[in-house]
């Protein structure tokens, strides 16, 4: 598959260190990039990650927990999908790692929480995506975010784990009221903790002419989803749509570390879409039994940004 990518992380306008990070790898034993220079990535047989995280805790231990947590889920999925996708042709398997990936990443950063008494207490978000065979396998913990652009429209596709969206879910909140709270990045989730760890996976067919976005909430918290639609609908290249993206982010206060990902699905082995066709996602659910592997939840997603 073709892909044509970019990212940027930028500490923002107050923060004095970066805490955010993002991964790319083609899962091919070939080192992963890590907040580094952009390079040529071939896409094989095991497909290709791409991940964002925003660590938090004292010092540079937000630092460490997001670098560690992206090391793991890469060197994970490396082992137990990446040598083996040629026999694994169940995307079943890809689920049980991608799952299994990010349990292990919390497990490591909390390991090194308990080994180093001035890293307690860190931890960080994941938004992880593996683009294979035509689709993009995501998992969600905290409140970085994907999105997916699509014949005009910008989509979210991951819910915030935060005390806000639980409110939002309840109805006690709406969603504008949420962006503003004084509470609105206090997470529920995040790699590190030592609460059980709730994986959240949805499954997505991609179309030709499809940007998939991961970023941590410096972007989206900064901004709206309408502004992120607009810039992402002006058919610029990936790296000028996120420098102008990182731009507004800046001029709205830059008050968090910035970080995101632009992948342009363009490849010819990708279906059309039809005429304003929606979003179809499944969340995978790996314990169900009887109903199959899938409960489905169809959106058809109509009117502006979700």
């Amino acid at each position: 598959m073709l892909i044509d990518y970019a990212a940027i992380t930028h500490p923002g306008k107050i923060r004095k260190n970066n805490e955010d990070a993002y991964l790319l790898s083609a899962l091919d034993g070939e080192e992963p990039i890590i907040n580094g220079r952009a390079r040529p990535l071939k896409v094989g047989e095991p497909g290709l990650l791409v991940a964002v995280a925003d660590g938090m805790g004292g010092a540079a231990a937000g630092e460490v927990a997001s670098h560690e947590g992206l090391a793991a889920v890469s060197l994970f999925l490396f082992g137990h999908w990446g040598r083996l996708a040629p026999e694994k042709v169940a995307e079943t398997e890809l689920l049980k790692a991608l799952k299994t990936a990010v349990e292990q990443a919390s497990d490591a950063v909390l390991r090194y929480s308990d080994d180093d008494r001035t890293a307690r207490g860190m931890g960080s978000t994941l938004t992880a995506a593996v683009i294979w065979r035509g689709a993009v396998y995501v998992a969600q913990v905290g409140d970085s975010r994907a999105y997916l652009f699509r014949q005009g429209r910008l989509h979210q596709i991951t819910e915030d784990q935060t005390l806000v969206n639980d409110l939002v879910a309840q109805g006690a909140l709406t969603r504008e009221q949420a962006r503003v709270h004084p509470q609105r990045n206090m997470i529920t989730q995040a790699l590190g903790s030592p609460q059980p760890l709730r994986v959240v996976l949805t499954r997505l067919v991609l179309r030709r002419g499809d940007r998939l976005l991961c970023c941590s909430d410096g972007l989206h918290g900064e901004v709206h989803d309408d502004r992120i639609e607009e810039v992402m609908g002006q058919a610029l290249s990936p790296r000028r749509s996120l420098e102008l993206l990182v731009d507004e982010a800046l001029i709205q206060g830059g008050r968090d570390n910035i970080t995101a990902v632009i992948l342009a699905l363009n490849d010819p082995s990708l279906a059309l879409p039809a005429p304003d066709e929606g979003l179809d996602l499944y969340h995978p659910d790996l314990t169900s039994r009887g109903r199959g592997l899938w409960e489905r939840f169809l959106h058809l997603i109509g009117g502006g940004a979700s």
